[in-house]
């Protein structure tokens, strides 16, 4: 048994656990026999591709959620990279302690994660401190043009 069946069989018993079905009838509803079945979760065997699609078919579960722990968020991208975006935002602003009102902090967060989801990963603290700062000078300088 290699580590890498074991941990795709601890997530495929994850997905199964969402289920709320026993092995039996798991195995039965991916098409699959219950002995093959029992060997892909307990990492016996390697889980073969016919199993990850049919997975996607019948319960919409990710292959990459399956195969790599990876859940998936918006237009398919991980989670973990909304997760990541929102927490260096949130870390920026916080250092910051900057005055932005509510609405202001949400633009930038929308910022932050956009460009991040556009990207596929989530932007360097570097990037995000940059953006925080421009919004910081386009808030003056409109506070400028206003007074």
């Amino acid at each position: 048994m290699s580590s890498e069946n074991a941990k795709i069989g601890a997530r495929l018993r994850e997905i199964r656990d969402r289920t709320g079905l026993n092995q039996q009838d798991f195995a039965e509803a991916i098409g699959t026999s219950y002995r093959s079945y029992r060997a892909y979760e307990s990492g016996q065997r390697e889980v073969p591709t016919s199993v990850v699609l049919k997975l996607h078919e019948v319960l919409g579960s990710s292959p990459s959620e399956l195969l790599l722990g990876k859940q998936q968020g918006l237009d398919g991208l991980p989670l973990e990279v909304l997760e990541e975006a929102l927490t260096k935002g949130l870390t920026q602003i916080h250092a910051t302690k900057n005055s932005r009102s509510i609405s202001e902090t949400a633009s930038f967060l929308k910022l932050v994660i956009k460009l991040s989801l556009q990207q596929g990963d989530c932007l360097s603290d570097e990037d995000i401190f940059e953006i925080a700062n421009l919004k910081n000078i386009n808030a003056r300088a409109v506070n400028n043009d206003t007074q």
